[in-house]
């Protein structure tokens, strides 16, 4: 689904990232783990298309994200803190917004809520919604157009245990359909609850990549020890 081959990026004088190879297959939830500043924001860029690799390949479902921009982005979804939803419109009319710029009909946002669990939401204001509320209506603002790679940066900061246990049911059900999931956190547990495998950037470069199992296995004996020990102690 995602290929980086031997991709660099500079900005300047300052090297984001370096010779980087990743493979993220179809369907699979894939973590995307590092310190601020390791390369992860950089790397999410290049596969949205909003940044071309200064040396190197991109390629999203076999196009060149670069090139193709607007065709990778129709097939992608993203959910960041705070759901990209606008605070002075109901639910409802950010969906519909959202469907209008997809080109997708009213059908389509309106199951988005159904599926996502937040129908009764329909007519509350963006702004009036807790957190848990948001978040599942942004997972619907972000799949309504029914893309295949599916962008999460952070879901379940700040919620409740209730609240993440059921973002992750939904996380989960969205991989069952075969949506591949490319998940930034900081929350090892969530990472390792979720992610078939995981990539750690340090410095803008790949210091590991595996199932969590393995990483722990190697590095442990926690997820966040094997963390630690391959970014805190390369510093």
């Amino acid at each position: 689904m995602i290929q980086l081959i031997n991709v660099t990026k500079r900005y300047g004088t300052v090297t984001a990232l370096t010779d980087l190879n990743l493979k993220i297959h179809e369907g699979e939830t894939f973590g995307l783990l590092g310190p601020n500043g390791a390369g992860k924001t950089t790397t999410l860029r290049l596969v949205a298309g909003l940044a071309r690799p200064t040396e190197g390949q991109v390629r999203v479902a076999g196009l060149d994200p670069w090139e193709r921009g607007d065709a990778v982005r129709r097939q992608m979804g993203v959910v960041l803190d705070g759901g990209l939803l606008y605070n002075d419109l109901t639910v409802w009319e950010n969906l519909l917004l959202f469907a209008g710029l997809f080109g997708v009909s009213e059908r389509a946002a309106h199951d988005a809520l159904v599926q996502m669990g937040a129908s009764d939401l329909k007519n509350r204001l963006a702004g009036k919604l807790s957190k848990g509320q948001r978040q599942r209506v942004a997972l619907a603002r972000a799949i309504l157009h029914g893309p295949r790679l599916l962008y999460l940066d952070e879901p379940t900061s700040g919620l409740d245990p209730l609240a993440t246990d059921e973002l992750h049911r939904l996380i989960r059900n969205l991989r069952s359909q075969g949506v591949t999931i490319l998940l930034s956190s900081h929350d090892m547990a969530e990472v390792e609850a979720l992610c078939d495998r995981v990539c750690i950037l340090q410095r803008g470069r790949m210091v590991a990549c595996g199932a969590p199992a393995a990483l722990k296995a190697e590095h442990g004996p926690s997820l966040t020890d094997a963390f630690i020990q391959l970014t805190g102690r390369a510093q």
